[in-house]
Protein backbone atom coordinates (compact mmCIF):
# COMPACT_ATOMS: atom_id res chain seq x y z
CA UNK A 1 0.00 0.00 0.00
CA UNK A 2 1.52 3.43 -0.61
CA UNK A 3 1.10 6.39 1.62
CA UNK A 4 -2.08 7.91 0.04
CA UNK A 5 -3.90 4.47 0.55
CA UNK A 6 -2.91 3.84 4.39
CA UNK A 7 -3.86 7.36 4.55
CA UNK A 8 -6.99 6.76 3.45
CA UNK A 9 -7.36 3.17 5.35
CA UNK A 10 -6.98 5.14 9.00
CA UNK A 11 -9.80 7.98 7.69
CA UNK A 12 -12.14 5.05 7.59
CA UNK A 13 -10.93 3.69 10.66
CA UNK A 14 -11.47 7.27 12.49
CA UNK A 15 -14.71 7.80 10.82
CA UNK A 16 -15.45 4.65 12.38
CA UNK A 17 -13.95 5.68 15.54
CA UNK A 18 -15.69 8.60 15.49
CA UNK A 19 -19.12 7.22 14.75
CA UNK A 20 -18.58 4.24 17.66
CA UNK A 21 -16.66 7.07 20.06
CA UNK A 22 -17.46 10.13 19.87
CA UNK A 23 -19.91 12.33 22.16
CA UNK A 24 -21.63 15.29 21.99
CA UNK A 25 -25.13 17.46 22.36
CA UNK A 26 -25.89 17.60 19.10
CA UNK A 27 -25.22 14.21 17.08
CA UNK A 28 -25.63 15.59 13.75
CA UNK A 29 -21.75 16.90 14.32
CA UNK A 30 -20.73 13.75 15.37
CA UNK A 31 -22.62 12.96 11.71
CA UNK A 32 -20.71 15.44 10.12
CA UNK A 33 -17.03 14.84 11.41
CA UNK A 34 -17.44 10.97 10.62
CA UNK A 35 -18.83 11.70 6.75
CA UNK A 36 -15.96 14.26 6.93
CA UNK A 37 -12.93 11.60 7.49
CA UNK A 38 -15.46 9.39 5.11
CA UNK A 39 -15.22 11.65 2.64
CA UNK A 40 -11.56 12.34 2.98
CA UNK A 41 -11.12 9.24 2.69
CA UNK A 42 -12.65 8.77 -0.82
CA UNK A 43 -10.82 11.72 -2.08
CA UNK A 44 -7.36 9.59 -0.61
CA UNK A 45 -8.25 6.84 -2.22
CA UNK A 46 -8.66 8.35 -5.66
CA UNK A 47 -5.35 10.19 -5.83
CA UNK A 48 -3.13 7.49 -7.57
CA UNK A 49 -0.79 5.28 -6.36
CA UNK A 50 2.39 6.56 -7.95
CA UNK A 51 2.04 10.13 -7.08
CA UNK A 52 4.62 11.17 -4.44
CA UNK A 53 3.62 11.39 -0.59
CA UNK A 54 2.90 14.93 -0.88
CA UNK A 55 -0.44 16.49 0.52
CA UNK A 56 -2.45 18.23 -2.23
CA UNK A 57 -3.89 20.94 -1.07
CA UNK A 58 -7.78 20.18 -1.54
CA UNK A 59 -7.00 17.18 0.93
CA UNK A 60 -5.33 19.32 3.34
CA UNK A 61 -8.56 21.79 3.48
CA UNK A 62 -10.24 18.85 3.71
CA UNK A 63 -8.73 17.00 6.65
CA UNK A 64 -8.23 20.91 8.52
CA UNK A 65 -12.34 21.25 8.48
CA UNK A 66 -12.34 17.68 10.33
CA UNK A 67 -9.67 19.60 12.92
CA UNK A 68 -11.56 22.49 13.17
CA UNK A 69 -14.77 21.27 14.07
CA UNK A 70 -13.12 19.08 16.38
CA UNK A 71 -11.18 21.42 18.53
CA UNK A 72 -14.18 23.30 18.35
CA UNK A 73 -16.56 20.80 19.59
CA UNK A 74 -15.37 18.56 22.80
CA UNK A 75 -15.99 14.80 21.38
CA UNK A 76 -14.66 13.38 24.11
CA UNK A 77 -11.72 12.37 21.53
CA UNK A 78 -8.77 14.52 20.27
CA UNK A 79 -8.57 16.64 16.77
CA UNK A 80 -4.96 14.77 17.36
CA UNK A 81 -6.75 12.12 15.23
CA UNK A 82 -6.35 13.62 11.97
CA UNK A 83 -2.87 14.09 12.12
CA UNK A 84 -2.35 10.69 13.10
CA UNK A 85 -4.73 9.43 9.95
CA UNK A 86 -3.02 12.03 7.46
CA UNK A 87 0.60 10.97 8.67
CA UNK A 88 1.23 8.13 6.23
CA UNK A 89 1.62 11.58 3.52
CA UNK A 90 2.27 14.33 6.08
CA UNK A 91 5.43 12.54 7.72
CA UNK A 92 4.04 13.92 10.48
CA UNK A 93 2.37 12.88 14.16
CA UNK A 94 1.05 15.54 16.62
CA UNK A 95 2.61 16.19 19.56
CA UNK A 96 2.20 15.15 23.05
CA UNK A 97 4.49 18.03 24.76
CA UNK A 98 4.54 17.91 28.60
CA UNK A 99 2.68 20.67 30.02
CA UNK A 100 5.64 21.04 32.87
CA UNK A 101 3.32 20.85 35.90
CA UNK A 102 4.18 21.60 39.39
CA UNK A 103 2.57 19.38 41.42
CA UNK A 104 3.92 15.70 41.25
CA UNK A 105 0.46 13.65 41.10
CA UNK A 106 0.38 16.37 37.48
CA UNK A 107 3.70 15.60 36.45
CA UNK A 108 2.59 11.86 36.86
CA UNK A 109 -0.30 11.40 34.58
CA UNK A 110 1.40 14.01 32.09
CA UNK A 111 4.46 11.45 32.40
CA UNK A 112 2.22 8.20 31.93
CA UNK A 113 0.08 9.36 29.22
CA UNK A 114 3.02 10.42 27.22
CA UNK A 115 4.99 6.97 27.64
CA UNK A 116 1.54 5.56 26.73
CA UNK A 117 1.52 7.44 23.20
CA UNK A 118 5.26 6.46 23.22
CA UNK A 119 4.62 2.50 23.59
CA UNK A 120 2.13 2.79 20.74
CA UNK A 121 4.13 4.50 18.18
CA UNK A 122 7.26 2.16 19.11
CA UNK A 123 5.05 -1.44 18.76
CA UNK A 124 4.25 0.24 15.52
CA UNK A 125 1.00 -0.69 15.92
CA UNK A 126 -0.28 2.04 13.36
CA UNK A 127 1.67 0.65 10.60
CA UNK A 128 0.03 -3.44 11.40
CA UNK A 129 -1.53 -4.75 8.79
CA UNK A 130 -4.48 -6.01 10.85
CA UNK A 131 -7.19 -3.15 10.87
CA UNK A 132 -8.06 -4.17 14.37
CA UNK A 133 -4.57 -3.11 15.37
CA UNK A 134 -4.72 0.22 13.74
CA UNK A 135 -8.23 0.90 15.20
CA UNK A 136 -6.79 0.30 18.67
CA UNK A 137 -4.02 2.35 17.84
CA UNK A 138 -6.03 5.42 16.58
CA UNK A 139 -8.56 4.74 19.43
CA UNK A 140 -6.44 4.85 22.56
CA UNK A 141 -4.20 7.84 20.74
CA UNK A 142 -7.21 9.96 20.21
CA UNK A 143 -8.20 9.23 23.78
CA UNK A 144 -4.58 9.75 25.32
CA UNK A 145 -4.13 12.96 23.66
CA UNK A 146 -7.94 14.29 24.80
CA UNK A 147 -6.71 13.29 28.56
CA UNK A 148 -3.53 14.89 28.08
CA UNK A 149 -5.52 18.02 26.90
CA UNK A 150 -7.80 17.78 29.92
CA UNK A 151 -5.09 17.36 32.35
CA UNK A 152 -3.35 20.51 30.70
CA UNK A 153 -7.03 22.35 31.76
CA UNK A 154 -6.23 20.93 35.25
CA UNK A 155 -2.52 22.11 35.25
CA UNK A 156 -3.61 26.00 34.51
CA UNK A 157 -5.82 25.57 37.20
CA UNK A 158 -3.43 24.57 39.78
CA UNK A 159 -0.71 26.72 38.61
CA UNK A 160 -3.25 29.60 39.25
CA UNK A 161 -3.88 28.43 42.72
CA UNK A 162 0.09 27.90 43.33
CA UNK A 163 1.42 31.17 41.74
CA UNK A 164 -0.21 33.62 43.82
CA UNK A 165 0.39 31.41 46.98
CA UNK A 166 4.03 31.39 45.81
CA UNK A 167 4.24 35.22 45.42
CA UNK A 168 2.82 35.74 49.02
CA UNK A 169 5.34 33.30 50.35
CA UNK A 170 8.45 35.40 48.66
CA UNK A 171 6.92 38.99 49.28
CA UNK A 172 6.68 39.60 44.96
CA UNK A 173 4.16 41.31 43.05
CA UNK A 174 2.88 41.04 40.01
CA UNK A 175 4.77 43.37 37.29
Amino acid sequence: MNAYAITARRLRLAADLVDARAHHRTRSLVEIVSNGFRSAAGAFEDVAADAPAVLPEELQDALDAIGLVMRAHDFHLSAALVGYAAAPVTGTLPPLNGHGAVSEGLARQDRDLQIRRRTILTDLHLDSPDGEIVAFALRALAAIHYQHEQLGAAIAVDHSRLVPAQRAATGTRDA
